[in-house]
């Protein structure tokens, strides 16, 4: 029994894996400790929440509809590298893209957008790290009782502690 957002052996967000700081483990106690937590919160709720997660990515760089699907859909890659599994027949898990335009992109370079793509699945990633680290638990649907957030069964990050890089429980978007 583990969240789908982390590694079921050591209990680091999988959004963290890859990421410009090494992933930090909980000691192996927090996570036993934790297992058994959620394992009895999903024994006293025959039906866990539902678990859509949406994000948004915007760009100042001016995009052709096309390029902006385009983002959308590598932004998804995010959604992949921090969520296991992801888009289940039961989620609504889906990536939306936006754009001011307010910076030229450069069409004439035909690999201009990739940078920009490689962003877009990172932000998503780190998104999600923060997104699961500010939660807080939520009542079963069943009236079984709480199902608690990764910070109520790990605590802060990493494990009483701010985390490296501005990675840590702030809420927000992350810069690229």
């Amino acid at each position: 029994a583990v969240l789908p957002e982390q590694h079921p052996r050591t209990g680091v967000l999988f959004g963290e894996y890859g990421g410009k700081e090494p992933a930090v483990a909980p000691p192996a106690g927090v996570h036993e400790a934790a297992r058994r937590r959620l394992a009895q919160a999903r024994e006293a709720n025959t039906r866990p929440p539902l678990n859509t997660t949406l994000a948004v990515v915007a760009t100042d760089a001016g995009l052709t509809r096309a390029q902006a699907q385009k983002l959308a859909g590598t932004a998804h890659d995010g959604l992949a590298r921090a969520i296991r599994p992801v888009h289940l027949m039961t989620d609504g898990d889906t990536v939306f893209a936006l754009a001011t335009g307010l910076r030229d992109l450069g069409a004439e370079d035909p690999v201009a957008l990739n940078p920009l793509l490689a962003a877009g699945a990172e932000v998503v990633a780190r998104a999600i790290v923060k997104a699961v680290r500010a939660a807080t638990g939520v009542e079963g649907r069943d009236g079984g009782g709480t199902f608690p957030s990764y910070t109520d069964l790990y605590g802060p990050f990493p494990h009483g502690e701010d985390a490296p890089g501005g990675r840590g429980g702030e809420s927000g978007s992350p810069s690229a």
